[in-house]
């Protein structure tokens, strides 16, 4: 066994250095800590800014090229697109006989509320990897790619 492998008597670990509750925590509070500002900022959901993100990011795009680029909930981002149809934040554009073939715009309501809540988003964005130096952040993404590689070879994935 390589140094680097761990044994079974490493998982009697304390909780906070369990990867697992560690990621979870930090998830949990970003996640708090983004719909509280997006609410503050410009009124929006957490959910509505992603969907906004990706628009932003690919262009017209389709709710199902959305969950498959991002790995979201696909009735999460269902219910979303329909809230934010409603809300005129975004608008659809594609075939009437079929809507898997259907794209997300911004409207106008949807683009000036995506920029309202840009400038706290990406301030916090430059805080959060401000924390970090740069060789520090290259190990976090390095580190985060592995561990989304091993995720996908405990549930016997692909790693594409």
């Amino acid at each position: 066994m390589s140094a680097d492998q761990v044994t079974d008597t490493e998982f009697d670990i304390p909780l906070q250095q369990m990867v697992t509750f560690r990621l979870s925590r930090i998830h949990a509070k970003l996640n708090a800590q983004a719909a509280r500002i997006l609410k503050e900022s410009s009124g929006i959901s957490l959910s509505q800014w992603r969907i906004f993100v990706m628009i932003e990011n690919h262009g017209k795009i389709t709710p199902a090229q959305i969950v498959k680029r991002t790995d979201f909930d696909k009735g999460q981002v269902s219910r979303t697109v329909k809230g934010m149809l409603k809300d005129g934040l975004i608008a659809v554009e594609g075939s009437e006989s079929d809507q898997r073939s259907h794209t997300l715009d911004f409207t106008d309501k949807g683009f000036a509320l995506f920029q309202k809540a840009r400038p706290a988003m990406r301030s916090r964005q430059n805080v959060l990897l401000g924390s970090l130096t740069a060789t520090e952040r290259q190990a976090m993404f390095t580190a985060m790619d592995k561990l989304e590689m091993a995720i996908g070879q405990v549930e016997g994935e692909s790693t594409s």
